[in-house]
């Protein structure tokens, strides 16, 4: 039982670690959205249709975006463990 719990404990700081990185992605993406004046969602659509170019912004929004999904996937799954 104790284990158990120890386990918990630490998915739970891994679930905290991933809320605080989680928060970091999101302010840069609305950053991205602001400078651009598009949401994320419409960005990822025409990126990834090629509809946008190559400027290095790009990239990084692309990239932002992407962790940040990896990330809500992981996070939701350790929450289903530590309820």
């Amino acid at each position: 039982m104790q284990q158990t719990n120890e386990i918990k404990l630490s998915l739970k700081r891994e679930y905290d670690l991933y809320s605080n990185a989680m928060a970091f992605y999101k302010k840069v993406l609305q950053e991205f959205e602001k400078k651009y004046q598009l949401s994320t969602l419409t960005f990822l659509k025409r990126f990834e249709a090629g509809q946008m170019g190559d400027e290095a912004d790009y990239f990084d929004w692309y990239a932002f975006a992407k962790l940040l999904a990896r990330w809500q996937e992981t996070q939701s799954a350790i929450r289903l463990v530590i309820q």
